[in-house]
């Protein structure tokens, strides 16, 4: 017991309260002669035992349980504290996390940029979303109504029950969001609606999904998605994504580019580290395809020995990335610094000399921008999305997605070119004034309003 409350986990606490409790209400009850006694204590410390074994090796499905417990009886007591009555438009954004979450990335950067900005200019948004356990289930940030409830998969339910309870009637616009898979929302609500898609999922189902739930995910994409919303608007974040959308016959309308921005006022130029440093920010998950950078650095570090590399955000693929490290001998060059906030994001982008992303897909590659703002040229695969946010060779490189030896060759040519890389720096900052949050904001409301 001491070893979880030490790891801030009090339910086998809880626990054991309760086995105390019995332990003294059956002495209570039993207790006229030594021999009912001592079974007392027996059965109570055998339940204790139990007890503890139990929440130590499946405490996470209790907490789990717990949790979605706590989300459904908080369905009947939610009570909204911004006034719908107040604004020009009250949106509802269904998203599967927000930029709080441990897994945020990209995605939920977009919507909170947006959001923040639909609320400045005189609207209520409420985002809800899935709660990854350490955030808190209600709040408030930069005038946002953050509702988290759920998790991977309950979101999706929750978002069902709460929206049928607490939500309906009380929104004229609803921004139901793609991540893989919508909320379905023109199955139960009759408000106007846009489905907002950043790129397409099929090959990322077939590759980091096995059968049959990656049948399962296909389906619901390229099957159910496009039929339940045959007469919803589609929203996307690039050409590449639209072209794709298209090509899968995800929407016979054809869909709205809204780029994704950058706060030209804190993104910004500063000053670069003295050594070489490569650096990657985002998601850690399968298809971002970071052990491309990893196995890349042995070729690169043969030219430039003082290079270092910087890893930044959290996910699934961390703890594969950090052995891979280690396997290579490569633990002194790579820092993992975990999820960073956007003031340490910002001072990571100005001091690198390269931001790299072999992702395998992605909408945009909003980083790129983010890392091009700070006078940061990329190196990013040749893929759909990152082809929309990179100008190759103006602000950074293309290359061929999975070819280690070329981004190796790529990364060393313009770490040891000093001209090219201010020339790419420089391009890199006009680029990324292009696209501002407020444009965004500006032509989102125009689509809504």
């Amino acid at each position: 017991m001491t070893y979880d409350i030490a790891r801030k986990r009090y339910y086998s606490s809880y626990f054991s309260l309760a086995v105390s409790s019995l332990l003294a209400g059956g002495i209570l009850l039993f207790h006229k002669n030594i021999q009912n006694i001592v079974t007392v204590i027996l059965v109570t410390s055998l339940l204790r035992l139990f007890v503890m074994l139990f929440s130590h090796f499946y405490y996470g499905a209790l907490e789990w349980s717990f949790r979605n417990l706590r989300d459904f009886v908080a369905v009947f007591k939610f009570k909204s504290k911004i006034a719908p009555e107040t604004a020009s438009k009250n949106i509802l954004i269904l998203n599967w996390r927000d930029t709080r979450h441990r897994f945020a990335g990209g995605a939920e950067v977009y919507i909170h940029e947006l959001a923040k900005r639909w609320v400045a200019a005189g609207h209520n948004v409420t985002v809800f979303c899935g709660n990854d356990g350490h955030c808190p289930r209600y709040e408030i940030m930069d005038g946002v109504e953050i509702v988290r409830r759920g998790g991977f998969y309950f979101v999706y339910i929750w978002a069902l029950l709460y929206y049928l309870v607490k939500f309906r009637g009380k929104y004229h616009t609803i921004i139901d969001c793609e991540n893989g898979i919508p909320f379905f929302t023109p199955l139960y609500s009759r408000a106007k609606k846009y489905l907002l898609i950043h790129h397409v999922h099929q090959n990322v189902f077939m590759k980091s999904l096995r059968p049959p739930f990656s049948w399962l995910a296909v389906f619901l994409e390229a099957k159910a998605m496009p039929w339940a919303y045959r007469s919803t608007e589609i929203i996307t974040v690039s050409p590449s994504s639209k072209k794709e959308i298209m090509d899968h016959k995800l929407t016979n309308r054809e869909p709205v580019v809204i780029f994704n921005g950058v706060d030209v006022k804190r993104y910004k130029p500063g000053i670069k580290s003295k050594k070489p440093t490569i650096l990657y920010v985002g998601r850690l998950k399968m298809y971002k395809s970071l052990h491309v950078l990893v196995n890349s650095a042995i070729a690169i570090l043969k030219e430039l020995p003082d290079a270092s590399f910087i890893i930044a955000g959290d996910g699934e693929e961390k703890g594969k990335l950090m052995k891979l490290v280690v396997r290579l001998g490569l633990a002194d060059k790579f820092t993992f610094m975990g999820k960073v906030s956007e003031e340490e994001k910002i001072r990571l982008y100005q001091e690198a000399w390269l931001f790299v992303n072999p992702s395998y897909m992605e909408g945009w590659g909003i980083t790129s921008i983010e890392a091009n703002a700070c006078g940061t040229p990329v190196v990013a695969s040749n893929v759909p999305g990152l082809r929309d946010s990179v100008r190759n060779p103006s602000t950074g490189i293309l290359v061929e997605y999975g070819n280690v030896e070329k981004f190796a060759n790529e990364i060393t040519r313009i770490l040891k070119d000093t001209k090219f890389r201010k020339k790419l720096s420089t391009n890199a900052v006009e680029w990324a004034n292009r696209f501002r949050w407020e444009n965004s904001a500006e032509a989102s409301l125009k689509l809504f309003i």
